[in-house]
């Protein structure tokens, strides 16, 4: 199998979260953990991604793009996740932004079909708390949840939205550990895929990236 590389493409408003799962769908393209993808307010999208993609020339399952309104939130897309086929592992990227609204990648049909565990749920953390709070809740109070088994952002106000499934099915305490970094918007995009193809971090579920409008990044990674 070929060396697995971390990269990032941007899609302009004009382009969105249509062009972002046609490029998703063409071969080689992406599996489960494989994809970190932030819709932004403005309709553009950032992108990271594992190349080459290990689903190859199949057709199935199929990356798709879902959003989710600000009276409907994370609890409707806790619900929609947690709904037949389920998705799992590493078949999420999910967006809750500051207003409410989620915008949600995955592939379709889920790998957990109809299932009842494990189970998607949402724990949002204030401006307070933040990261730290969130690397801390990852690796203590949920400590089983491993790879491809979350999609977290941490916003530009300090506040972190963070989908997880529970039980992970790892043992507590084992390694590897939750971190996280935040990259300035003079580093941006390039520096987040410099670091995580540097530290080995290139393998599905090891990384939920999020590139903010201002063109930083916040990562939330498994620390080999």
């Amino acid at each position: 199998m070929a060396d697995l590389t971390w990269k990032y493409q941007n899609f302009t408003s004009a382009e969105g979260p249509a062009e972002a799962v046609s490029f998703l769908n063409k071969a080689p393209r992406q599996g489960p953990g494989e994809v970190s993808a932030t819709p932004r307010n403005d309709g553009s999208v950032g992108l990271f991604f594992l190349d080459p993609g290990s689903l190859g020339t199949s057709t199935e399952p199929t990356w798709k793009y879902q959003n989710f309104t600000p009276a409907q939130g994370p609890a409707e897309a806790v619900s929609f996740l947690n709904k037949a086929p389920r998705e799992g592992p590493g078949e999420v990227s999910a967006t809750p932004r500051n207003n409410g609204s989620v915008g949600l990648f995955f592939l379709d049909p889920g790998s957990l079909g109809t299932s009842t565990e494990p189970t998607w749920k949402y724990q949002n953390l204030t401006p307070a708390q933040g990261p730290a709070a969130a690397v801390t809740f990852l690796n203590v109070e949920a400590n089983e949840i491993g790879s491809g088994l979350i999609s977290a952002i941490a916003r530009g106000d300090g506040s972190v939205g963070l989908f997880y499934l529970e039980p992970g099915g790892l043992s507590r305490g084992i390694t590897p550990d939750y971190a996280y970094l935040n990259f300035t918007p003079a580093e941006g995009p390039a520096a987040a895929v410099a670091f995580l193809n540097e530290m080995g971090a290139n393998r599905a579920g090891y990384a939920s990236a999020y590139a903010r409008d201002d063109g930083s990044v916040s990562l939330f990674y498994l620390n080999i």
